[in-house]
């Protein structure tokens, strides 16, 4: 995981201050669900919905950005530990039949909230977090290729790596894409299905190539 430090005056050490610093997130995780836009949010709201003091927001944070960018390091590797841990629950099953079910994981995670979703997008851009949110991506795109690799052991594991790559990136165009359109259930799941074959015919050609 990425370096969070920068976005912090003064890293919570102590249990109580680790605890501070929760309460501030949980309140910016809400107040940007409510709002859809990290511009709407102060951290006056914050320190307000998390039960805390201004002034102690301020011990740790410098300003929203600073807290903004902690909140979404936090929440990318929350992010991260969750869909490991779907792709780890599936190591019984063959990939083909795993794919679809840790698809659904990665739309959960991303649509089931979707002004959540918008409003973190637009933060993830206002403090630069861009890169790291890719990092996080690829190290994702890792452990599908390393799943992939235990089940079909002679295909080259870079390329594996690399498709696997591209196809996360895909998967979020895609999810970009819905967060702005007006979309049902019945959408969720054809979108779903066409995600799932696309990544089985990618996956089909690199088998039959090897």
């Amino acid at each position: 995981m990425a370096d969070d430090s920068e976005f912090f005056r003064k890293k919570p050490q102590q249990s109580r201050s680790r605890s501070v610093v929760n309460a501030l997130f949980e309140a910016a995780d809400q107040l940007l669900e409510r709002a859809g836009d990290p511009k709407q949010v102060s951290l006056q709201g914050i320190a307000q919905r998390a039960g805390v003091g201004i002034g102690s927001l301020y011990d740790y944070f410098a300003n929203r950005e600073g807290l903004l960018g902690a909140f979404l390091s936090r929440l990318t590797e929350k992010n991260f530990e969750e869909l490991e841990q779907k792709v780890l629950g599936t190591r019984t099953l063959k990939f083909d039949e795993a794919l679809p079910l840790i698809l659904d994981s990665v739309l959960r995670t991303y649509l089931d909230k979707p002004a959540r979703t918008r409003a973190v997008i637009h933060a993830i851009a206002m403090t630069g977090w861009v890169k790291p949110v890719v990092a996080e991506r690829d190290r994702f795109a890792g452990l599908l290729a390393q799943r992939l690799h235990l089940e079909y052991p002679r295909l080259d594991f870079e390329s594996l790596k690399l498709t696997s790559e591209v196809l996360c990136d895909a998967v979020m165009g895609v999810v970009q894409g819905e967060l702005w359109r007006d979309t049902s259930p019945e959408r969720t799941e054809r979108v779903r299905n066409e995600l799932v074959e696309l990544a089985r015919g990618r996956i089909a050609k690199l088998i039959a190539g090897a």
